[in-house]
């Protein structure tokens, strides 16, 4: 097998960005294919989560990667998928560009990005749903964010992010580059991606990523959080906003524009 024939599908997957319908319609596209959804990382300790709770979270993701892999680490992990996979399978989960370790394939990667402030609030209004789904007693050791959504209004959420903005800003940046060091990310993006393109867009993003692959692929918007409220943000507001949000932002705009032109 040639090089340019040993390759995988690797689904950059940034939460609520249409991440869900990515990996439905690669799925859907490419039947014969075997997907692997390698599950996220447990947050570090300093993410304001109880000790307890991180516990539990450690303890479920080292059972997720037993039953998929034999293993409860994520290198051993990685090893296991470079001896099994097949041209063509699919790589799927919450992970940054950086995060795959699959040295004898080449990666076709592919991410779908979403207006920023409307993901963010989307992440939101998530947070503040799996806070009330939670019992009252369970909720005391969630991670701080969800506290933050399920007792205060988008602007508590936003200014909780922002005085953390060493850990929460620009998470389009981080997923895309892997926390890379580049001058330009959309430059990056263009050289190091498959396929990219705006969940706004998900028609064209989802024809012309037919046409790379030579398949039918049917648009599809799956897992959309329900909305309430107003966008409308107050001048403070949006000022946090733009610091915490302005790379990827710039970044979001480089890609509609691109994918408008073509």
């Amino acid at each position: 097998m040639s090089n340019d024939e040993k390759y995988v599908y690797s689904l950059v997957r940034i939460r609520k960005s249409g991440s869900q319908s990515l990996v439905q319609m690669m799925t859907s596209a490419l039947p014969e294919s075997r997907i692997y959804a390698m599950p996220p990382a447990p947050p570090l300790a300093d993410m304001g989560i109880d000790f307890f709770e991180q516990l539990r979270r450690i303890r479920r993701t080292k059972k997720r990667l037993w039953k998929l892999f034999r293993t409860s680490s994520y290198p051993k992990a990685w090893i296991y998928l470079n001896h099994h996979l097949k041209a063509g399978d699919i790589v799927s989960g919450h992970f940054h560009y950086a995060a795959p370790q699959l040295p004898d394939w080449k990666l076709r990667n592919i991410t779908v990005v979403r207006e920023p402030v409307e993901r963010l609030y989307s992440d939101y209004r998530y947070c503040r749903q799996s806070y009330f789904q939670r019992p009252k007693w369970r909720r005391w050791y969630l991670a701080e964010r969800l506290k933050i959504a399920g007792n205060g209004k988008f602007q508590d959420y936003i200014q909780y992010l922002h005085s953390r903005g060493d850990r929460f800003a620009n998470p389009y940046i981080g997923y895309i580059t892997g926390g890379k060091a580049v001058g330009n990310p959309y430059e990056f993006l263009k050289d190091n991606y498959f396929h990219y393109g705006a969940l706004e867009r998900m028609d064209i993003f989802t024809n012309q990523l037919a046409i790379k692959i030579g398949r039918q692929i049917d648009p599809i918007w799956k897992n959309k959080t329900k909305k309430s409220g107003s966008l409308d943000l107050e001048e403070f507001d949006q000022t946090k906003v733009d610091v915490l949000l302005g790379k990827d932002i710039e970044l979001y705009r480089s890609i509609l524009a691109e994918t408008d032109y073509r």
